[in-house]
């Protein structure tokens, strides 16, 4: 059983379930989850939990999000990003540096952002882009995101560059559908790069094409309680037994804090409690 997280880079055109697919083929192993969803035509850091880590999924840190953008003013899609059809068209004359710059000041901080109509959120149980692809017009609802920052890295006429750094929900392709309603144009995603989540960063992703049957897969893992949003307290081997097998004797005194606290042994997280009075909320385990 391999137990912890992948820093997976995410190739374009292939799914977050198709990246999971494919770690499960190569691995063996069915305990195979992702945080932190990347659309297809997005590329990137893709957060993957193995074997018993697929439980601390609920407590990984995933902020902040960092993405490289790039804009084309003059077409709008459907979906927002290159892969849809044309939905409106706009000319010159298209904005300069300083204009961008003046719009990109309506997106920093808390926000309340339309989500794309093609997206995974659900409207009436269904998925919305299930209902545009039989020909509905789902109209979601508004929801509060943080945008940390937005600035502009390059780009001329019709094409920019943004750097994003955004909390989870956020659709960089509805910031770039309504920063072209601000400009007076139709805007669409060119391309999406995803070069960090949490502490998770492009600089130590691992690229599917690398990875084979013969990969030493433990040593590719993570596994430090730090990746994780909870406080985490030490424990000794000598209690991992017990703690394995779910004793309440076995989680030692914790003092100062409270809630949700993870338990490691050897930088490897073996047990998630709640208190006080403390109890379980998962048994983790420890090879």
């Amino acid at each position: 059983m391999l137990n912890g997280f992948l820093n997976l880079y995410k190739p374009l055109g292939m799914s977050s379930h198709q990246a999971v697919s494919k770690i499960r083929m190569m691995t063996g192993q069915k305990q195979v989850g992702h945080a932190g969803t990347l659309d297809p035509m997005a590329e990137g850091v893709l957060p993957i939990a193995m074997g018993s880590y697929t439980r601390l999924l609920e407590w990984t840190n995933l902020v902040p999000k960092v993405y490289h953008a790039h804009m084309t003013l003059g077409t709008q899609t459907h979906s927002g990003d290159r892969e849809g059809y044309v939905v409106a068209e706009s000319g010159a004359p298209f904005p300069n540096v300083d204009q961008i710059a003046t719009v990109l000041r309506w997106f920093r901080g808390e926000i309340l952002q339309f989500p794309p109509q093609v997206s995974a959120l659900k409207q009436g149980g269904r998925r919305a882009y299930d209902l545009v692809r039989h020909g509905r017009t789902p109209w979601l609802a508004p929801r509060h995101t943080v945008v940390e920052d937005i600035r502009l890295t390059g780009g001329q006429n019709r094409c920019w560059s943004l750097e994003l750094t955004v909390g989870s929900g956020t659709y960089i392709r509805a910031i770039v559908r309504d920063m072209g309603f601000i400009l007076g144009h139709a805007a669409s995603l060119q391309s999406l790069l995803r070069v960090r989540v949490g502490s998770f960063t492009l600089e130590n992703a691992h690229r599917l094409d690398q990875l084979n049957q013969h990969t030493d897969w433990k040593r590719l893992l993570l596994t430090r309680p730090s990746l994780l949003t909870i406080p985490a307290v030490a424990v000794t081997g000598r209690a991992i037994p017990d703690l394995v097998h779910g004793k309440i004797s076995a989680i030692p005194h914790i003092e100062g804090e409270s809630g949700v606290v993870s338990l490691s042994c050897d930088n490897v997280v073996v047990a998630v409690v709640e208190g006080p009075p403390w109890r379980f909320r998962k048994v983790i385990g420890k090879e």
